[in-house]
């Protein structure tokens, strides 16, 4: 996963730090960073062995795996921000020990809530995993080019989390248990605080303001709408509890614009929206996300539950898929400059669809390695389209607006996320009670190509509009 454009945020002048703590300091900021972007993909394998431990349904299992994104991404701005008004080295402190402790607790969850909770927590934590360490790092650097290549080296662990996640969740589910997944983030994150003093703290910067009735009013319509769409198939569409969730989800909403016009220092720029590059962007991440996140959930259940892989097995089966994204993203710009953005993006999403109309056609016959072949398909898609979408997010935007370019793009990949997987595992879960695992793995699947579809035909007709590159707000870069 290429996090560079996530981790640009404008610094303080750096200074001059000891070879011996510069290593230390990168050790441990790389390290937050692969853990934060682990823990997301580690707990797929662990979902079958959690529902058997403490019972969690599919809607429980959906709210395991998508609390912690929608968490971590809805909080990065402000963590970024309170490391800039507080204190990098204090706030990152704060983040890890919060981590941890939601850590521990995850491991130790008695109950499917008692975990979901947990894990809300450690995504909370993660936030500023995600946010504060390429900072802390570039302060420490007073070399350009050793900036640069911290960032990118970031970057580059950070994705390797993504990778190793499968094969990670399922060696430990296999041989140590579902709770090995979360202990093993407790060490790792004792590695960070031990890097910690050998960082230094940032100058505060007083003008700064924390947007918190934007923050707080973002995250209730994120959880609202999150509630209706994983509850709704048990609940009923139409029952007032999931209505009411829709509803208060708009209202919010709508309050949130009202507020973010009015303050002095929103938290989200509205008038970026106007720009069709910037909205190609988010469309875009949101809507790999989207697949990436609802099909990995599909693909998890399907290997374990239909075929009957054991966890150690599927997490590699699991793989391809993000070693495809990996490796499709690396050479993604050599292939933009033949095609241009529009070309390798709606490329992408072809490659993507044809992926997962491959896995949409697997029934219980199939063989594991068929799955593994339509995930890999399908990564090279979702890989292909990342870095040129969010190149094109942060050249719509002004230099002094890169850091909400960065989490406006963040906060894309979770909340699309953790729509993919609440409408993919309704839709899953629908589609299991009428029928049988994979009459529900089918319809989900044509649910994630045909919104896709619409995505992509989206895409086209905005980039195609001939004010496309036009409109961008003084000082915004080309191209």
């Amino acid at each position: 996963m290429a996090l560079l454009p996530l981790m640009r945020r404008k610094v303080h002048a750096p200074v001059a730090a000891s070879e011996g703590r510069v290593r230390i300091a990168k050790f441990g900021m790389y390290l937050a960073g692969f853990m934060a972007v682990v823990n997301i993909s580690v707990v797929y394998l662990a979902l079958p062995s959690i529902e058997h431990a403490i019972r969690a349904d599919i809607d429980e299992q959906e709210w395991i795996l998508s609390i912690y994104p929608l968490m971590e991404g809805g909080f990065t701005l402000a963590a970024g921000t309170l490391g800039d008004l507080y204190g990098r080295k204090k706030v990152m402190a704060l983040m890890t020990w919060l981590f941890t402790l939601a850590t521990i607790a995850c491991a130790l969850a008695p109950s499917p809530l008692a975990l979901i909770v947990a894990r809300g927590f450690q995504g909370l934590g993660g936030a500023g995993l995600l946010s504060l360490p390429v900072a802390i790092l570039v302060q420490m650097l007073p070399d350009p080019t050793d900036c640069e290549d911290a960032i990118k080296n970031f970057a580059m662990v950070a994705g390797l989390g993504a990778v190793a996640g499968p094969a990670i969740g399922g060696v430990l589910v296999h041989y140590l248990g579902w709770p090995s997944i979360f202990y093993l983030s407790v060490l790792m994150s004792l590695g960070v605080l031990l890097s910690l003093p050998s960082t230094e703290e940032s100058k505060r910067d007083p003008s700064l303001r924390i947007d918190g009735l934007g923050q707080a009013l973002s995250i209730l319509s994120f959880l609202a709408v999150s509630f209706a769409l994983i509850e709704g198939n048990d609940n009923g569409w139409t029952s007032p509890i999931i209505l009411g969730a829709f509803a208060l989800s708009v209202v919010s909403i709508v309050a949130f614009l009202f507020v973010e016009k009015k303050v002095a220092q929103p938290m989200v720029h509205l008038r970026y929206f106007k720009v069709p590059r910037f909205n190609v962007a988010l469309l875009t991440i949101g809507g790999i996300n989207f697949a990436w996140y609802g099909v990995m959930l599909l693909c998890t259940l399907f290997l374990q539950n239909a075929l009957h892989q054991s966890a150690l097995l599927a997490g590699f089966y699991l793989m391809p898929s993000n070693i495809a994204f990996f490796l499709a993203n690396q050479y993604s710009s050599r292939i933009q400059k033949r095609t241009g953005a529009l070309g390798i993006i709606l490329l992408a999403f072809i490659i993507s669809i044809a992926g997962m109309a491959w896995l949409g056609v697997l029934g219980t016959s199939a063989a594991a390695w068929e799955v593994s072949a339509g995930l890999f398909i399908a990564g090279i898609g979702w890989g292909f389209a990342f870095t040129p979408a969010a190149s094109m997010g942060m050249a719509a935007v002004t230099t002094t607006d890169e850091g909400f370019a960065s989490g406006a793009e963040a906060l894309a990949r979770s909340l699309f996320g953790v729509f993919g997987i609440a409408v993919l595992g309704s839709v899953l879960a629908a589609g299991i009670s009428g029928g049988s695992f994979v009459s529900g793995l089918h319809l989900a699947l044509y649910v994630c190509i045909g919104l896709t579809v619409i995505i992509g035909v989206a895409i086209f007709v905005l980039l195609t509009r001939p004010s496309s590159f036009d409109g961008a707000p003084n000082g915004a870069r080309s191209g």
